[in-house]
């Protein structure tokens, strides 16, 4: 384990606040210390970034969990719906969701047995397959999709519009950010 990892992180309700008046997490700053780095805010905002990240997939999992379904399952059902003909190569759907084919399968296996997918060969090239929604999997993603709206709506109450505008912003700057570190597109400014 990491020395920035935590098993449980604090509770974010009991988070102290710096001179200035923002949020800190104190666990980080002790380790920091503890260990001989300097506290400084990337290394703040990245940790914090780090445990949104962790909180927000245990939550989808819980979430997605409660509706028969895991995040992997909901986030195919959620491409289809989005795609205009409702399906998509499992290639594509693997490379959109940053996992392996073998993963891809095994996820559309399940919901083909569910009823809300159906594997549809492609007439032009024998080797292509595609992951199809069912009339079934669309009412499904409807059904949950005004779930995730009202769940969506209550975590973000509590801020203005300005902060979300910035924190979207901030969120895709650090993910060009990453693209650049890892040889890609400039980011920006």
């Amino acid at each position: 384990m990491s020395s920035l990892t935590f098993k449980t992180d604090p509770p974010a309700t009991e988070l102290p606040r710096d001179a200035s008046g923002y949020l800190f997490d104190p666990h980080i700053r002790e380790i920091l210390a503890r260990t001989g780095r300097r506290v400084d805010p990337g290394t703040e905002a990245l940790a914090a970034v780090r445990m949104l990240g962790k909180r927000m997939h245990a939550l989808m999992e819980r979430w997605a969990d409660q509706h028969g379904l895991s995040e992997g399952r909901f986030q195919i059902l959620v491409r289809l719906h989005h795609t205009p003909s409702g399906r998509m190569t499992m290639g594509d759907l693997a490379e959109t969701l940053d996992v392996s084919p073998r993963t891809v399968t095994g996820l559309v296996d399940n919901l083909e047995r569910d009823g809300l997918v159906k594997r549809v060969d492609d007439p032009g090239d024998r080797r292509t397959v595609h992951a199809e929604l069912t009339d079934q999997g669309r009412e499904r993603v409807k059904a949950l999709w005004r779930g995730a709206a009202a769940g969506q709506e209550q975590l973000t109450r509590g801020f203005s519009e300005a902060e979300l505008v910035q924190l979207r912003h901030l969120c895709l700057r650090l993910m060009q950010a990453m693209g650049v570190a890892e040889g890609g597109h400039r980011a920006a400014r």
